[in-house]
């Protein structure tokens, strides 16, 4: 009788210092896109995420919350418990650019665990094939010589692609143009091949007419080069350093992430980066093949951040309150 109560005490104490719970993961993994269904990044998100799940043995189920500027998923992301279960997926602008401009639901250096950066955002600016500009240069001196006649367009104001061309436009000096906003990609290449506008500042969407030649693309506002245009300039290339790395697409989880938890995460993702299908993937749509752990994105993150609120001060680019940052 004794030396069965003695063994049930050890199997207690034992059980006290054994794990609580199974390896993770051992149940399937929601990540949260805060991009619409059908969206190029949102098609990159569940590749990645495909591979990703299968290497860790569940399923990564991908489900869309769009919304807000990115900020209804990445909302959804910080009310998530932090154990692995409940990830996001979105554009970098929400934490370095959409903080300056209006109010969000989260603090960007407390409320999230970085895990990784799958690619970055292609922008630059394009004309119509038989513009009279074959160069940035000699848009940027037309525009100067005669003033108000420039009408160009992006997705809205106050958004990346509206306040780089203002950056440039100041810094040139003399620039007078009218920007018009013109909301999504399919009516803004309309609007250019229609003669409406004169240049588009372009994220994504205008890969595809570049490609079929009716499209000229005078600069790439990214670190890298477009690899359809491989002889179409930076703005860095071009002596414009506006202090802003590039926009990535990040993965990331609620703050107090387990680290052993997050380092596994990041892992397998960075691992699923260089799937030769992945590769195929980012050629097909021009996207560049730059990959961050979590080190080096949240440096991208905390750069970027300042860099953006540097912009928008310059630009004078006011806030959704009307102050100007």
């Amino acid at each position: 009788m004794k030396k069965a109560l003695f063994f049930m005490i050890v199997g207690i104490g034992l059980s006290l210092f054994s794990p609580a719970q199974a390896a993770y993961p051992d149940r399937e993994i929601t990540l949260v896109c805060a991009h619409a269904a059908g969206t190029n990044t949102d098609q990159l998100i569940r590749f990645i995420s495909e591979i990703s799940g299968k290497a860790l043995g569940q399923p990564i189920v991908v489900v869309n919350k769009p919304g807000a500027s990115y900020a209804i998923g990445a909302s959804a992301v910080t009310n998530a418990k932090p154990d692995g279960y409940t990830i996001g997926a979105l554009s970098g602008s929400a934490f370095t650019q959409l903080p300056h401009m209006r109010h969000v639901p989260y603090d960007v250096f407390k409320d999230f665990t970085w895990i990784a950066s799958f690619t970055q955002h292609t922008v630059g600016l394009v004309v119509k094939a038989d513009a009279p500009w074959k160069t940035f240069d000699e848009y940027l001196d037309y525009a100067k010589k005669n003033p108000g006649k420039i009408i160009w367009s992006h997705d809205g104001y106050g958004l990346g692609g509206h306040i780089l061309p203002e950056w440039v436009a100041l810094t040139r000096g003399g620039i007078d143009w009218k920007f018009v906003p013109i909301p999504g990609g399919p009516k803004q290449a309309t609007s250019l091949m229609g003669g409406h506008i004169h240049a588009w500042s372009a994220g994504g969407f205008h890969v595809q007419f570049v490609r079929d030649k009716t499209m000229r693309l005078l600069v790439n506002y990214d670190m890298i080069r477009l690899p359809s245009a491989p002889d179409v300039p930076t703005l860095r290339d071009l002596g414009y350093d506006s202090g802003i790395d590039d926009t990535p697409i990040v993965i990331m989880g609620p703050k107090g992430l387990p680290d052993p938890v997050r380092k596994k995460l990041e892992e397998t993702y960075l691992k699923a980066m260089q799937d030769p299908g992945y590769h195929k993937v980012l050629d097909n749509t021009d996207m560049p093949k730059i990959f961050k752990g979590s080190a080096a994105l949240t440096r991208t993150i905390e750069k970027d951040y300042k860099g953006w609120e540097r912009l928008i001060q310059i630009t004078g680019v006011k806030t959704e309150k009307g102050e100007k940052k």
